[in-house]
């Protein structure tokens, strides 16, 4: 379940020809554990895979890093302020939209399966920090003051970077909760849905298991759901 945040107008922002050098972290290549037994159908198997060496965004794009696509034309303004709290993960933004910010941020989408190895490591951890559940690690678990972390986060996308203790073994954060992240890949060859990953702030019924899997179409926007960008 998700749920929809005000929307505002777009601020007038200034043009601006370029894009800062993205912050992303380095994944090498080699092995990892994709997939779960305990988890949906759609997480199984549980199979090892080896990708080659890329890179990907330490946190989900922020407002201010979309601002500039928009500033230079690249990428359309979506339905809230840019302009202020500018920390915030980008959100309301279709698969289209984060595929158009990622090119111009020097990128592209990443995979499913860079992301999960990105999350997890290479040990087949449940979630980015380890195998145990936890409030304190991630932005997650509360809806309307509902859910297992009700009191403790606070039902709403905050600024990126806020849960350090949830890290991944390669020091990305924000993987888990938060916000859902597009990534590349179709659901299933005979459908268009995108997959997102990572579960969200206010999804409390689905855990932000490193393996978990939700699809939208790639049209579909909410106040919970943004990305982050990968290259090689």
């Amino acid at each position: 379940m998700t749920r929809g945040l005000l929307l505002v107008g777009i601020m007038a922002l200034p043009v601006v020809a370029a894009h800062p050098r993205p912050d992303r972290v380095a994944i090498p290549a080699g092995p990892f554990v994709q997939g779960a037994t305990r988890g949906a159908d759609d997480e199984r198997p549980l199979q090892k895979r080896t990708l080659g060496a890329f890179h990907i965004d330490r946190t989900e794009v922020t407002r201010a890093m979309f601002a500039r696509c928009v500033a230079a034309r690249r990428c359309p303004a979506p339905p809230l302020a840019l302009a202020t709290e500018g920390n915030l993960p980008v959100t309301n933004v279709s698969w289209h939209d984060a595929r158009a910010y990622c090119a111009f941020a020097g990128g592209r989408l990443p995979s499913e399966a860079e992301w999960e190895k990105a999350a997890r490591g290479t040990d087949g951890r449940e979630y980015p920090w380890g195998d145990d559940l936890d409030c304190a690690r991630s932005n997650w678990g509360n809806f309307d003051g509902e859910g297992p972390c009700a009191g403790k986060n606070p039902g709403r996308p905050v600024s990126v970077g806020q849960y350090p203790a949830g890290a991944s073994p390669y020091g990305v954060l924000d993987l888990a909760g938060n916000v859902w992240e597009w990534v590349a890949d179709t659901y299933a060859e005979d459908e268009g849905r995108r997959v997102v990953r990572g579960g969200s702030c206010c999804s409390y019924f689905v855990e932000p298991r490193a393996a978990n899997r939700n699809a939208w179409a790639p049209e579909y926007r909410d106040g919970d759901l943004g990305f982050r960008c990968a290259s090689r």
